[in-house]
């Protein structure tokens, strides 16, 4: 759980960069300024946030499901519960081309990440 901590803060972190530039690019596309090389570089960077999301999300639901089958973890599960639809969420939000609010998703998956983490600290 540590590491997709470590990787999801390290995602926002460069998502925040990049999602200004793929925003000026849009702003850029509709008023005709933009070259098509831009614009389709602009579209696979898009891809790329996307699949990256939707990659958080598939480790999320299999980090629920190892929570929820694995015994020594059962009761931090419920704290757990609900963060892959967190991801779930911020992929939604991706697709339909909001990628500020889709790192704000991830930002409470994180904050709920952390919480079972100070949990299972503090219960060992």
């Amino acid at each position: 759980m540590a590491d997709q901590i470590k990787f999801l803060t390290k995602f926002i972190y460069l998502l925040g960069g990049v999602s200004s530039g793929i925003a000026a690019v849009d702003e850029a596309a509709r008023r005709n300024e933009a070259s098509p090389t831009v614009v389709q570089q602009n579209q696979q960077s898009k891809t790329q946030v996307r699949n990256s999301i939707q990659g958080f999300r598939e480790t999320l639901d299999k980090l629920e499901i190892d929570f929820r089958t694995t015994p020594e973890l059962q009761p931090y599960y419920i704290k757990l519960a609900g963060v892959a639809s967190g991801a779930a969420t911020a992929e939604d939000l991706a697709a339909k081309n909001q990628f500020d609010a889709a790192g704000r998703a991830l930002l409470n998956v994180i904050n709920r990440l952390t919480d079972v983490l100070l949990l299972m600290r503090t219960t060992a």
